[in-house]
């Protein structure tokens, strides 16, 4: 089946109590227990666009609105927390909200940055997956998508718009085929959300998440800090004696899509001793690269610097 693009059915004026949870980031369970209690604005149906995407697809979608079951009041789901980097398995059950196609769906939300590039892995060997993503508002079908994780999975990759609560959405695609197990990914790549703040001495990288220092010493007892000097918002380089004798040069790039890590490259043009200090801004985590008093600079090629979040 081919992805489908349409708004969802908003019921204005029905505010709704969102359950969230939050997950600690790598944490897989099955649909944990929320904890937080808020009132938000979300669809209380997603569905008759989907309903006539499956009828055009000749999937046997009923013309009737389904009964739902308790404990689905007006449609409105219970809403869990996942966090960036982890994995969730669920099911779609006979006690989830039903769309105007019969289907059941879950309901997840993440905290997310403007800017932050999302992926999200809908995958089951019980039902063909089918995934929304909506808006803070709670009134904006930004994404779906049926197929694109391969086989019957979904996938849906969205650069984010807004820093806010965002939604997630998981159902099946076949009214004849909507109960089963199912596993959802969320990975989270760019975006910032750091508090760096650039000053002579220290570069603010990948969009201000990442604090870059540096200090240095000859062997004549000189010594001191690097001067920065920032070239785009994911490179940097830095001088000890002079503005033009470029001593250092730094990036810190996402490849989150690859092995969930932040990596850090650095060259240097020395042989003076000197020390890196790369800290995460969010998490607090932070790495160190030196180069020992008279030797030539090595590169930093290191993959594997900080965990994606």
């Amino acid at each position: 089946m081919n992805s489908k693009r349409q708004s969802l059915i908003v019921t204005a004026g029905i505010a709704i109590v969102l359950l969230v949870a939050a997950a600690p980031a790598g944490a897989q369970s099955l649909r944990p227990g929320p904890e937080i209690t808020s009132n938000i604005p979300i669809m209380p149906v997603v569905g008759l666009a989907k309903w006539e995407a499956v009828r055009s697809l000749h999937k046997g979608a009923r013309t009737l609105s389904p009964s739902q079951p308790q404990d689905c009041v007006n449609g409105n789901p219970e809403v869990v927390g996942i966090a960036c980097g982890s994995t969730t398995n669920g099911q779609l059950t006979t006690a989830d909200c039903s769309l105007d196609d019969f289907t059941r769906f879950d309901a997840y939300s993440f905290s997310g940055t403007a800017g932050q590039q999302v992926t999200i892995t809908m995958t089951s060997t019980d039902v063909d997956a089918y995934l929304f993503l909506i808006d803070p508002t709670g009134s904006n079908d930004v994404a779906q998508d049926d197929d694109s994780g391969g086989g019957t999975n979904a996938q849906i990759v969205y650069t984010l718009t807004q820093t806010g609560t965002w939604f997630i959405v998981t159902n099946a695609l076949d009214p004849d085929d909507t109960l089963g197990s199912y596993s959802v990914s969320l990975t989270c790549t760019g975006g910032g959300g750091g508090t760096c703040t650039p000053d002579a001495t220290t570069l603010c990288l990948n969009n201000s998440r990442y604090s870059v220092t540096v200090t240095f010493s000859t062997p004549q007892g000189q010594s001191g800090n690097g001067m920065a000097v920032t070239e785009t918002s994911d490179t940097g380089m830095f001088w000890f004696f002079s503005a033009n004798n470029i001593e250092i040069i730094i990036k810190a790039v996402t490849g989150c899509s690859f092995n969930s890590r932040v990596w850090v490259f650095a060259g240097g043009l020395t042989n003076v001793a000197y020390t890196i200090t790369v800290t995460d801004t969010v998490t607090g985590a932070s790495k160190t690269y030196s180069n020992p008093q008279g030797s030539p600079s090595q590169p930093v090629q290191d993959t594997d610097a900080f965990v994606c979040s």
